[in-house]
């Protein structure tokens, strides 16, 4: 590894399942560390017990593999936890608050949840920003330690400068600055010892070598705070960049709480990883090339100065027309793994999913066309209204002609049928394609009728002839 080494980071937080919104950054991350010929690494941050669930620990890792998301470094077997696990990290953290507070750069407060929640409701009613007064900022170490050993509560908060401005060049929105004065305290350390998020989020970046850290925009206020952090420990400052939002329909930002757009959720409505990553990797960041990618394809035209700072709205409709691209992508073999019917004679199998293929926007929907031509009941027929325009005399010369003319092609039945019926286009197609799959719509008819078993077709014709009848004498 040298100097310029590109380490990036996915850091996510395991209270919940993973969404598109974290799910992009991590996308976002993996990309500018692959285009960089850098390194990927997974940490998970888990250091707040009160909102840990712990099976969201292994669902990350699967998501995350499931997507093809492959780290270059962090969970594996072997891998000791405290290279990638803040739980397992409790020492490096209290050493660095021991430093801290050794230095000056750090104090104890000993401000109740309820002097804190009246500073909020005062600051807000004056109009301005809330954030911590010092009010302890000023306490001897003596004096902090007996009231510690008194036995009272106290977080550990950062001595932030008080004047002039902090500054960073982000690496989508440009320079950024903010008045020193305006940020406050931070928490460092929580009252039962755990480490905050800003505080061990920091120093495990600077642990790690991470170089560039992509994250929400929602922590854009976090990195002067950690730049001051890092400055007094003796670290360098990764580069950041703080990419836009993810929002759903409505404008909300995704959270771990927006069901469909969970990454579970859109894994078993059976959309394919390859569509979503495609999807995922365009939302916000405008690629000239339309065609569905691969991972080494879309690192090799990522770039982090093209990322929007807009909002990005999570739109299914989008999302769909990736994985119709996918769908169509997938060799047909691949589909077999989902046929279960097993009504389906071996040797047609691989045509059936050729068939449909075009015609699926969930690998499993191969099953239901499968029982919709090798089923022998009678499949449901979703508007019987077209049969019985068509009339009885319709199907019955139908029937005919396909019993007469055997294996015959489509460009030999289609006329023949034409000039026996006296219909042609969507008079001829629509009745004819209701009555044997039950739709107005799916693959082409002629392969329909030529891979559909004689037998099967022939009973689907007599029930539409019996319907046309009803629907002429009624």
């Amino acid at each position: 590894m040298t100097d310029h080494t590109v380490i990036t980071r996915f850091a996510p937080s395991p209270s919940g399942a993973l969404h598109a919104g974290n799910l992009r950054t991590a996308l976002f991350s993996l990309l500018l560390a692959r285009h960089s010929k850098g390194k990927f690494v997974l940490r998970i941050e888990d250091s707040d017990s009160a909102r840990l669930d712990r099976a969201a620990i292994d669902g990350i890792q699967a998501d995350l593999r499931w997507l093809g998301l492959h780290w270059d470094e962090g969970p594996g077997e072997g891998v000791d936890p405290i290279h990638w696990r803040q739980s397992a990290r409790s020492a490096v953290y209290a050493r660095a608050a021991q430093t801290l507070l050794a230095q000056g750069d750090a104090y104890w407060c000993f401000c109740t949840a309820e002097r804190l929640a009246a500073l909020r409701s005062e600051q807000q009613a004056a109009g301005k920003p809330p954030r911590y007064d010092g009010c302890c900022r000023d306490l001897s170490s003596s004096e902090a330690n007996q009231r510690q050993e008194h036995g009272e509560s106290a977080v550990l908060r950062l001595r932030m400068p008080t004047s002039g401005t902090l500054a960073f060049d982000d690496l989508i929105r440009g320079p950024q600055s903010t008045a020193a004065e305006a940020l406050g305290d931070p928490i460092l350390q929580r009252a039962d010892g755990s480490p905050a998020f800003l505080f061990a989020n920091a120093l495990d970046d600077a642990a790690m070598g991470v170089s560039h850290v992509l994250r929400g925009e929602d922590h854009l206020s976090n990195t002067p705070r950690q730049q001051v952090l890092l400055a007094r420990l003796g670290y360098s400052t990764p580069a950041y960049g703080h990419v836009s939002l993810v929002v759903d329909a409505d404008g909300a930002p995704l959270s771990k709480r927006s069901g469909a757009a969970g990454i579970a959720s859109l894994r078993e409505a059976g959309y394919r990883p390859e569509a979503l990553v495609n999807y995922l990797a365009r939302l916000g960041n405008p690629l000239a090339e339309e065609s569905l990618l691969d991972l080494d394809g879309l690192a090799a035209v990522f770039d982090v100065a093209r990322l929007s700072r807009s909002p990005a709205r999570f739109d299914f409709a989008q999302l769909d027309h990736w994985q119709s691209q996918a769908m169509a992508a997938l060799p047909p073999t691949t589909l077999l793994s989902y046929l279960q019917f097993s009504g389906v004679p071996e040797n047609q199998r691989l045509a059936l999913a050729e068939l449909v293929q075009p015609n699926l926007h969930r690998a499993d929907e191969i099953e239901a066309w499968a029982v919709r031509l090798f089923d022998p009941g009678l499949i449901a027929i979703a508007d019987e209204k077209p049969l019985q325009t068509a009339g009885a005399a319709f199907f019955e010369q139908v029937d005919s002609v396909l019993n007469d003319s055997g294996d015959a092609d489509w460009s030999v039945l289609r006329p023949l049928l034409e000039s026996t019926t006296g219909q042609r286009g969507g008079a001829m197609m629509k009745p004819l394609r209701l009555a044997l799959t039950g739709l107005a719509y799916g693959p082409a008819l002629g392969e329909v009728i030529r891979l559909m078993p004689p037998a099967i077709r022939q009973a689907r014709l007599q029930r539409a002839i019996a319907i046309a009848a009803a629907g002429d004498s009624a």
